[in-house]
């Protein structure tokens, strides 16, 4: 069912297109500083702890932060506040302490530019390249379609025009800058981005507590409802220990095998730009993610009968209630933000998989930077129409999708640290631990589901995955002396 929303269409439209079309100014001026492949895809490494900070947790943040995940908790009770939030609030800890300085050295020295570009360099494979490439783009493409689905089911609930108007609108606003600008106007984008959906997650939170009434009236109403939407487990035992333990762990360390987080490092200046990013972005994602997923709770006293996917209305349901239409517009705005920063980091990001991992190392070796360069708009296009065809044909949920795209993905945070931290972990380990780990990850998901006891399937695969690397490492060659030698022992000279 789709709520009618009595706000008027032309504010909305008015500051939907104002606001993509200033994205789309933005890709157009971020042309001019985008010369070489390098500049596309890291910008050259030299962006600011301002950049890098807003860009990585607006790229974590996705739509389903703000419509699935609120939804969810409104089902749940405070118990699933409990999950996200710690897990989002180390999702840039995690990564920067257990990878961000080698991966921003190695960057620097060896001009990397993908994360297949380190996985390949590292297990001296360009089998290993090809894999992860083809994974990203079964995985990356889907996540990138989940995202425009939002951006339909809000341009209906607003304007009653069909589904697919809106997420056409979306995707080829995101397309247009990407191709336009790369990761400069995706990383300046981002900043705009992220302060909106900070913006909307503050007003959003006192709307929600002004039309309840107040938080004590609201957790009254919740205890009158249901005691357990005020502790653990949650309403109807939704949320036992394992899947809490599954979600804190998913959302904070295996963000490390994302490469379109991945590459963030490779884009950064420094670490001291690191370590400020780290702080300005962790603030902000604690900061807003706890309030709009609050809404989840406290928009149970002003519309208690949601149900089924209905509850993921409730964000928007909440402003279109509480504020001027304009104001409102512009909040739906910051909702919008949150799919595209996901969108445009996982298209550059998916690009870059096919231009520079297959097409220059491995199809065509003798294409220069200039070649792949200008094939990389092309691609970019055709990734970023096939995802808002996904979009249309809505093979799954949004939290669904998103959830079984970042599963696949994450198995890779094997090889990655393996590679990062243990001399001896070698190629044909790294193979066979991703080959198992993905066909574990799928099966446990598709079809053997109690074998996970209740944790989520990447917890349980991933763990496989790691035996299965260490085990057939130790009974295979390891990588050359050199190749150890730049990786481990100069890196440690630094």
């Amino acid at each position: 069912m789709t709520h009618s929303l009595d706000n008027n269409i032309i504010p909305f439209l008015a500051v939907i297109i104002t606001y993509f079309g200033l994205l789309t100014y933005i890709g157009y001026y971020a042309t001019k500083q985008t010369r070489t492949l390098r500049d596309y895809f890291t910008m050259s490494g030299k962006a600011g702890a301002l950049l890098s900070g807003l860009a990585y947790f607006s790229t974590q943040y996705s739509m389903s932060t703000f419509m699935g995940v609120p939804g969810t908790i409104y089902k749940v009770g405070y118990a699933g506040m409990s999950v996200s939030v710690p897990g989002i609030a180390f999702s840039m800890v995690i990564p920067a302490l257990l990878v961000g300085r080698r991966l921003i050295r190695l960057g620097h020295r060896y001009r990397m530019l993908t994360m297949a570009d380190y996985i390949s360099d590292r297990y001296e494979s360009t089998l290993m390249r090809a894999l992860l490439a083809i994974i990203m783009i079964l995985f990356l493409v889907p996540m990138m379609g989940a995202q425009t689905i939002g951006a339909g089911i809000i341009f209906k609930t607003y304007t009653g025009a069909p589904e697919w108007v809106g997420i056409v609108v979306m995707g080829i606003t995101v397309i247009l800058y990407c191709m336009a600008g790369g990761i400069r106007s995706i990383m300046i984008t981002d900043v705009i981005q992220g302060i909106l959906m900070v913006a909307t997650a503050v007003v959003t939170f006192f709307v929600s507590l002004q039309l309840g009434g107040g938080m004590e009236v609201i957790n009254q109403h919740l205890a009158d409802t249901d005691m357990s939407l005020l502790s653990h487990p949650g309403q109807n035992n939704s949320m036992p220990w394992q899947n809490y333990v599954s979600m804190i762990i998913m959302w904070s360390f295996f963000t490390i095998g994302q490469p379109h987080l991945f590459t963030k490092f490779f884009t950064m200046k420094n670490y001291n730009v690191m370590f400020k990013a780290i702080l300005l972005g962790t603030l902000g994602m604690w900061f807003s993610a706890t309030l709009i997923e609050w809404c989840g709770v406290t928009g149970r006293m002003s519309f208690p009968n949601l149900t089924g996917t209905d509850t993921d209305f409730i964000v928007p349901l909440i402003l279109q209630a509480g504020v001027h239409p304009v104001i409102s517009s512009l909040m739906v705005a910051g909702i919008f933000s949150a799919g595209m920063s996901t969108v445009s980091g996982v298209l550059i990001t998916s690009t870059s998989a096919v231009t520079r991992d297959l097409y220059q190392k491995i199809f065509n070796k003798e294409a220069t930077d200039k070649d792949a360069f200008i094939m990389s708009r092309y691609v970019t296009v055709g990734l970023g129409v096939l995802a808002i065809c996904i979009g249309i044909y809505k093979p799954s949920s949004i939290f669904q999708l998103v959830l079984f795209s970042f599963g696949g993905l994450g198995i890779w945070a094997a090889p990655i640290l393996a590679g990062l931290y243990w001399k001896r972990a070698t190629k044909v380990g790294a193979f066979a631990s991703v080959i198992v780990g993905e066909i574990v990850y799928i099966l446990l998901t598709t079809t053997f589901a109690s074998l996970t006891f209740g944790f989520n399937p990447l917890i349980v695969a991933w763990i496989i995955a790691m035996v299965v690397l260490i085990v057939v490492s130790l009974c295979t060659k390891p990588a050359s002396a050199e190749t150890i030698r730049r990786h481990f022992d100069d890196l440690e000279k630094c």
